[in-house]
């Protein structure tokens, strides 16, 4: 990844949710297009947690970052698999010190305290131990946070816009249909916005499938009149879909818009 210092601050702060609408478009459009820009998207959400945890952001991130960054149940792992691991690490026995484990620096982050047990003077059977140990620990790990999309962005989309339907009934309302196979790595919804929504307004969707069962989706792009979300071809399957939309405020309080759109998997 050989982005510009300038790539790598408009990203974190797309993270943090602090840029300016144009800005937050530009940064969503190259996240759609270019697979470098993606994965150093990934290493920054990383990367933050890390901060996170070890307090090295200020007092204005750290509430951007638990007000905006958290939106999303996939942080939310990667930051309860970050403070497990800081407790694996730092709760080890006194004497496993003492046996030639190197102690990670203060402030590590996970790769170097994960580092720090590959250079040790231990007998193999405790040094195996603490191997597989950290196997459990870097699977859960790679499964909790590994991108929904299957690690690369999409390539090619099939596209489709829905109308808010004044139906609050899952099983109510007209529904787009969409036929498998969808012969595209993704389908990609344009939610139209009610009118007189505020432009820089944030939105979260939560997805409720035929049987009950819901699923929060990631917003892909906004703009004054429209949401996108993207959902993986493989992650799709036959029946009846209503996506609700919910309103974020400032304070991190949401508040649920009337209505569902409809959509139907033939």
């Amino acid at each position: 990844m050989n982005l510009s210092s300038e790539d790598q601050s408009n990203i974190k702060q797309y993270l943090l949710g602090t840029l300016t609408e144009d800005a937050r478009q530009r940064v969503e459009e190259r996240l759609l297009t270019e697979a470098d820009f993606f994965e150093e998207l990934l290493f920054s959400e990383d990367e933050l947690v890390d901060q996170y945890l070890n307090e090295e952001l200020s007092g204005e991130e750290r509430g951007k970052f638990e007000q905006h960054f958290l939106a999303t149940p996939e942080r939310q792992q990667k930051l309860r698999f970050g403070k497990a691991l800081n407790r694996y690490t730092s709760d080890l026995p006194e004497d496993a010190f003492k046996r030639g484990v190197e102690t990670p620096p203060a402030g590590a982050n996970w790769s170097d305290r994960l580092g720090a047990f590959s250079r040790r003077s231990q007998p193999w059977a405790w040094r195996a131990g603490v191997a597989l140990a950290l196997v459990v620990v870097i699977v859960g790990a790679w499964w909790l946070s590994r991108p929904r999309t299957g690690g690369t962005s999409p390539r090619t989309f099939a596209t489709i816009t829905l109308q808010l339907s004044s139906s609050n009934r899952a099983e109510g309302g007209q529904a787009t249909k969409v036929t498998l196979p969808l012969n595209a790595d993704a389908l990609r919804i344009s939610l139209t916005l009610p009118a007189h929504s505020t432009p820089a307004a944030r939105y979260r969707v939560k997805m409720m499938k035929s049987d009950g069962e819901t699923e929060p989706l990631a917003i892909a792009g906004q703009d004054a009149q429209s949401i996108s979300i993207i959902i993986p071809a493989a992650q799709l399957a036959r029946g009846r879909f209503a996506l609700q939309l919910f309103l974020l405020g400032d304070d991190g309080a949401e508040q649920r818009i009337n209505g569902n759109y409809f959509f139907t998997v033939e």
